[in-house]
């Protein structure tokens, strides 16, 4: 009989020889987790440009800039409003950039500093639930996707008999595609992280393609932007104009909702900056690109979707781009099914793209530290990609109002978190950060602080949801709530992320944690050293000193090789 030690043995994640040489697995520390060597960090300025127009033109951008219309916003306004939130993500993702490129650690470890080793599993399975979530939705839309190419092709999949009733807003034909797109997905997470510059240059370039393709389409067929642009287009979405104070308070809730659309990205940005080859290469490409990529998104859904509703009338308005895909394709001849092939394929492209790096992988990073010593990025991967399932994602984007009080909620919980790390990170440790006490969960470690409990984290935390958490109750149900708590809520990440910011700099400062701007002596895990160097970390440059694994050894439950830190 197999013993249980045999099998959690056999379970473990598999480390190389060369890496055993330097530091030893443990249920703090594995290869996906471990401060990148030289050798792995791969992406340049162009690698983050790729990364955001992958991750940028996709369906749920789209959709949310049309979204904003059903807030009673003329496109110009939403317009506004898509500028605005689209600059403030930009700033955001280069303040939660710095950690990850400056020290190559990502998301999990910032929260270990920050929270404490036991406490930061509380981000963690915050940040891993929402990646399930959105893992599920996008690939819904992915499932879409495929349908409508696969519909190009073979028609008589819009008459597949439906075993599902009304109220699951789905038939079989959607639930075939959605489950094919998890089935397609699965071998495209082997590819690991470090490797993804050239799937997201080519990802990049064919949904650019696509949607710009799209865009002029529709300018061309209309003549124009469509009836959305003119004085009906209330009528046309169905909604009173937002005048007065109701107007501004409308600009407000649409500037939060574009950041609680992505307030995942922006909290775990630095799981992707860590594989920057230098910690500038994150800065200037993500202020450009975020911005210019999220403003141009916007902008064609909504002139799609008017030009749509120019021509088809009696469709009501295409918000998604699969839904327009459709109508062309069955108000067209065989050129509008070639059409909708290609265009349907480079948004299947896509999908792939930002489901698998946004998502699947995401998740998969902080599985992988929640439980490294059985899981690394790729087991994670897997398991927030078969979690879609039972998030029944059809049930969240039933309709633009669900899906725009969906990114707008996430954000009541995510963006004091992410004020929180950015004030510690850059006010109160002054950008400093001791690596190895990162790994460990004893009194020793400088990020222990009290039983691995910060207890400044989760208090300056509720602060910062307290004042929005009545508004996101009354999105998702029938409470009843005064209209400035209403308020509130509508300003949404910003509130949150500068009330935990401020509270937990002003305990940091009266209360301060011990080891403020220590960090080690020595570079423990090769982590700067020479990009030239050998795979190994922690063998890497010409000045490692002549150390053996025995007489140089830290209390990381294993040896490390070590050399100079950088100055």
């Amino acid at each position: 009989m197999v013993s249980k030690k045999a099998i959690l043995e056999k379970l473990q994640v598999p480390q190389r020889k060369e890496e055993a040489e330097v530091w030893e697995q443990s249920r703090w520390l594995n290869r996906d987790n471990v401060p990148l060597p030289p050798n792995r960090r791969t992406w340049g300025a162009w690698s983050y440009v790729g990364y955001w127009c992958a991750t940028g033109i996709n369906i749920s951008g789209w959709t949310g800039g049309s979204s904003l219309l059903s807030l009673g916003l003329s496109v110009g306004e939403a317009m506004a409003v898509a500028v605005v939130g689209n600059i403030l993500i930009a700033i955001a993702c280069v303040l939660t950039g710095l950690f990850g490129a400056e020290w190559h650690v990502g998301f999990p470890m910032w929260n270990r500093m920050t929270w404490g080793m036991k406490a930061s599993f509380f981000p963690l399975l915050n940040r891993i639930a929402l990646s399930c979530t959105w893992c599920a939705t996008q690939a819904w839309f992915g499932g879409q996707v495929l349908k409508t190419l696969l519909g190009s092709i073979f028609p008589s999949i819009y008459r597949m008999h439906n075993p599902f009733p009304a109220s699951t807003a789905m038939d079989g034909s959607d639930f075939m595609c959605f489950i094919l797109f998890l089935v397609l997905s699965v071998p495209l997470l082997y590819i690991p992280p470090e490797q993804y510059r050239i799937p997201f240059l080519f990802t990049s370039v064919v949904s650019t393609v696509a949607v710009f393709a799209l865009f002029f389409w529709s300018l061309a067929r209309g003549h124009g932007g469509g009836p959305l642009i003119g004085s009906q287009a209330m009528e046309i979405v169905g909604v009173e104009k937002a005048k007065g104070a109701a107007l501004g308070w409308a600009i407000v809730y649409g500037i939060s909702s574009q950041m609680g659309g992505i307030c995942a990205g922006i909290l775990n940005n630095s799981d992707y900056t860590r594989f920057a080859v230098h910690p500038r290469a994150q800065i200037l490409s993500q202020a450009v690109i975020i911005p210019v990529m999220g403003i141009f998104t916007c902008l064609i859904g909504i002139i799609c979707t008017s030009v749509a509703a120019q021509f088809y009338p009696d469709e009501g308005l295409l918000w998604e781009p699969y839904t327009l895909l459709t109508v062309v394709q069955q108000n067209g001849g065989p050129g509008a099914r070639a059409g909708v092939f290609f265009a349907s394929l480079a948004f299947l492209v896509s999908q792939f793209g930002i489901n698998i790096a946004g998502n699947a992988v995401a998740g998969g990073i902080d599985l992988a530290s929640l439980f490294p010593k059985y899981i690394n990025i790729r087991r994670g991967a897997y398991f927030v990609t078969l979690m879609a399932l039972p998030m029944c994602p059809w049930a969240l984007v039933s309709g633009a109002t669900v899906y725009i009080s969906v990114m707008g909620g996430y954000a009541t919980f995510l963006a004091p978190m992410t004020g929180m790390m950015v004030a510690d990170y850059i006010f109160v440790r002054n950008k400093k950060v001791k690596l190895s006490d990162l790994y460990k969960c004893n009194p020793e470690s400088i990020y222990y602080y009290i039983g691995g409990v910060n207890w400044r984290a989760p208090v300056a935390w509720v602060c910062g949801v307290a004042p929005t958490f009545p508004g996101f109750l009354a999105s998702v149900s029938t409470v009843q709530i005064p209209l400035g708590a209403t308020h509130a809520y509508n300003l949404g990440w910003l509130l949150g992320f500068f009330i935990s910011a401020v509270v937990f700099l002003a305990l940091s400062k009266i209360w301060p944690p011990v080891g403020l701007g220590e960090v080690d002596d020595y570079d423990i895990f090769g982590t700067f050293g020479s990009p030239d160097g050998p795979e190994s970390p922690g063998m890497v440059g010409s000045d490692i000193e002549d150390a053996t694994h025995d007489d140089k050894k830290d209390d990381l439950e294993g040896g490390v090789h070590v050399m100079p830190i950088r100055e």
